[in-house]
């Protein structure tokens, strides 16, 4: 007969590595399967499944036994998926370096000032070029710079602190000169 979960997961919290990797073998699949089911992101996927069995080796001693061992590491590698998405709120989809960001948007670039006033007056080019940027970018120019919103009410509105917030508006700022001065090129 074999070791019960509760077994191994005492014996694992006494420092048995064994007990552990019989209890990781007994439950990897289903702990798979779960975070497959979850997302599709291959590496969200492993980064989950070894953030869920890192946290129950060094918790192994909370397990108490009166709930199912595979329900409760289904529920560790959960919380492991959710906590990588959390990390991420707020995050840019992608991380651009602020120099060739800045060099995009026209910084340091010898145009006159009339050319980007000529640019901010056309309407349908602003139109065009928010329509390029990715919708989190468009959400926080539109809060801040648009609606007018302080930066404290849009944070608030976000769910981000304001240091997150003005960096993520410096971006999108960015990003929508950018797009601005590739669209301004582009018709001429």
């Amino acid at each position: 007969m074999s070791e019960s979960d509760a077994r191994l997961l005492a014996r694992a919290a006494g420092g048995d590595p064994a007990a552990f990797d019989t209890f990781v073998e007994r439950h990897q699949a289903a702990v798979l399967r779960l975070l497959r089911a979850m997302t599709d992101n291959h590496a969200d996927v492993e980064d989950a499944f070894q953030e869920a069995f890192v946290a129950a080796w060094r918790h192994a001693g909370s397990f108490a036994g009166g709930d199912s061992a595979r329900g409760w590491i289904l529920q560790v590698a959960r919380h492991a998926l959710h906590r990588q998405h959390r990390r991420r709120a707020g995050e840019p989809a992608r991380f651009d370096d602020l120099d060739a960001l800045g060099a995009a948007a026209g910084w340091g670039c010898d145009e006159p000032p009339d050319a980007l006033l000529a640019r901010l007056a056309d309407r349908e080019l602003l139109e065009r070029a928010l329509d390029r940027l990715a919708p989190a970018d468009r959400e926080v120019l539109v809060l801040r710079d648009l609606e007018e919103l302080s930066g404290e009410e849009a944070a608030a509105m976000l769910g981000l602190e304001l240091p997150a917030l003005k960096s993520r508006l410096h971006r999108a700022r960015l990003r929508f000169g950018a797009a601005l001065r590739e669209l301004t090129d582009a018709d001429t």
